[in-house]
């Protein structure tokens, strides 16, 4: 049996969703393959761990500053990506042409490739509404209303703390026609496949999308456990979306461990250390020199010479202004 179905066929009930997605959750708590990470292992340093106990301090005991702080920095934030949608460029690579991707489909990428996707957003609206999951913690309280004003449907949950009910949420939003756009790697390790977008397109009988987004120039942030990259005015953004993924019937832990390393070794599975890099895209020498070794030109074996091939150019060419 094969949990994707064609146009044709008829989608599962809801109750049906529900039912696979309880099957889930139970596969994994049996398993164990979906412990907790802990915060210190995905990378966080004390400083921004600091920063979490402010904003928790702060949603809890002093709730109209911290609506306040989110409403001025959500704006900011807003005006901030409209400058750098109206200054950067689009290029586009891999499989499907962005924003071309079908209805009721989910969208999975790494963390540090969101700020990127965000952008690639304002600058083309796919038709279909979207639906993002967002960290239901303090942190998440920005970024959730920064997505409200990008015209995203926001649907709160992760890892560590009502995520199988934010995958309903979101399998639901899936149902009515909207894309899911979610972080395969969500809460760390970085760039590790969880099980959720596999579940969620599963249980929907959905087709899933692996894409990169990739910005150049970029503002860094090495402290963070994702090594997050944050696009600048002026810069251009790469999206590259990979090959159509569906599911046979997964209803044991074996299974969705496969269809979980399968995603993971996907075209969102490119290597992000550098020496890997090196070695297995020696055609990214150029893009080596100018600190940018994590360009995911392998999305696909068919594609991949043309993809490093206008990645190459695309530096080039801002290397002449």
């Amino acid at each position: 049996m094969n949990y994707y179905t064609k146009e044709s066929e008829a989608k599962p009930t809801a109750d049906r969703v529900s039912e696979r997605l309880v099957m889930f959750e139970e596969l994994m708590c049996v398993s164990g393959r979906h412990p907790v990470v802990d915060k210190a292992f995905t990378g966080r340093n004390s400083w921004a761990r600091s920063i979490d106990h402010i904003l928790s301090f702060m949603r809890k005991y002093v709730l109209p500053l911290h609506l306040l702080s989110v409403l001025v920095t959500a704006i900011v934030l807003y005006c901030y990506a409209r400058l750098v949608a109206l200054t950067s460029r689009l290029r586009i690579a891999g499989e499907r042409a962005w924003p071309n991707v079908p209805a009721g489909s989910v969208l999975a990428l790494w963390h540090r490739d969101a700020p990127s996707l965000l952008i690639a957003f304002l600058m083309r609206r796919p038709e279909a509404r979207c639906a993002i999951m967002i960290s239901g913690d303090s942190r998440g309280d920005y970024l959730a209303l920064f997505c409200r004003l990008l015209g995203l449907h926001v649907v709160r949950g992760s890892s560590e703390e009502h995520g199988w009910q934010a995958i309903g949420e979101l399998a639901k939003a899936l149902q009515d026609g909207s894309c899911a756009i979610i972080t395969a790697d969500g809460g760390g390790p970085a760039r590790v496949a969880k099980v959720g977008a596999v579940a969620l397109a599963s249980s929907v009988s959905a087709p899933l999308l692996p894409l990169t987004a990739h910005c150049y120039p970029a503002i860094e942030e090495p402290h963070k456990w994702d090594k997050a990259r944050n696009p600048v005015p002026f810069g251009s953004i790469l999206i590259t979306v990979g090959s159509e993924r569906v599911f046979e019937s997964l209803t044991d832990s074996k299974a969705i461990e496969a269809a979980r390393m399968g995603l993971e070794k996907s075209s969102i599975g490119w290597v992000g250390k550098p020496e890997q890099s090196r070695q297995r895209n020696r055609c990214f020498t150029h893009a080596e020199a100018t600190s940018v070794a994590f360009l995911p030109c392998a999305v696909a074996d068919q594609t991949a010479q043309l993809h490093a091939a206008e990645c190459v150019a695309l530096l080039l060419r801002l290397n002449q202004l």
